[in-house]
């Protein structure tokens, strides 16, 4: 009898362990999935670097400053003669819907559909950022926007982009082979490559702060959203929030369309 409780015990706590990890599991499902998505990137653009040494100079997870206090995360900055070539990339499944007007782009696993923010408004924003930073002694410097899905997201949009490359990771070395015209000497750009080395971010309790301060600040600034929207107010421009049906069903649109274009989908 002593046996068999024992056992008991010992599965139960087994059970108990296994439901602990599986939630552990989920609760960082999407930052594992992210770093999945940068490291196949990043396996691809060492790859570039094998082929073409001394050609770019890579930056990995560099966390721009902005103006306000907070600041721009972003994957993977190569810089070479030709320009800086801002890189986000995206680890989703499924079909994937979108173009450059859209402010979200949908994913479609089976019969279930989500939206995401539009990856090239996105990186735009990210550039904006980098900019800011750069200031106007490097504003002559071209920045070029490219997002990069991996195998597992199957692109359906057949639409021309030209604001920013929608790619694959086999297909970035094609894209950089696009740009020949020379955009700076090699002193400028060995001082760039100075200057973004900086904004790496180290395993250090300093660096581990402002990885904490970004993470804060998104959080801050989905939580300022949400309040609005909750206000029926628009967070862009102020103006009033009204209710309509679209495809993907019930919205929240700015009476201001279409000067302004915020859109929140009540769930």
């Amino acid at each position: 009898m002593k046996v068999l409780y024992m056992n008991l015990f010992f599965y139960s706590l087994l059970l108990i362990l296994g439901v602990v990890f599986l939630v552990w599991i989920k609760a960082n499902e999407s930052k594992w999935i992210g770093s999945i998505g940068e490291y196949r990137v990043q396996k691809e653009i060492e790859k570039l670097e094998k082929f073409s040494p001394g050609k770019f100079k890579v930056f990995h997870d560099l966390y721009i400053p902005k103006k306000d206090g907070s600041s721009s995360q972003i994957d993977h900055i190569l810089l070479s003669e030709q320009g800086l070539f801002v890189i986000e990339t995206k680890n989703y499944s499924g079909w994937i819907f979108g173009n450059e007007s859209s402010k979200y782009w949908t994913q479609v696993i089976y019969k279930r559909k989500e939206k995401f923010l539009n990856p090239i408004w996105q990186n735009k924003g990210h550039i904006k950022a980098l900019k800011g930073w750069l200031g106007e002694e490097y504003s002559h410097i071209p920045i070029y926007s490219i997002v990069v899905f991996t195998p597992r997201a199957q692109l359906k949009s057949r639409i021309h982009f030209t604001q920013s490359h929608v790619i694959y990771p086999k297909q970035l070395k094609k894209v950089l082979e696009q740009y020949r015209t020379k955009a700076m000497d090699h002193e400028t750009k060995r001082y760039l490559a100075e200057k973004l080395k900086a904004l790496l971010v180290k395993d250090n309790p300093k660096e581990r702060e402002i990885k904490k301060k970004h993470i804060q600040s998104i959080h801050n600034h989905q939580k300022r959203i949400k309040e609005h929207v909750r206000q029926n107010r628009c967070p862009k421009c102020s103006g009033s929030l009204v209710l309509k049906k679209g495809k993907y069903g019930t919205f929240k649109a700015c009476s201001n369309y279409p000067k302004c274009r915020f859109t929140e989908k009540v769930l």
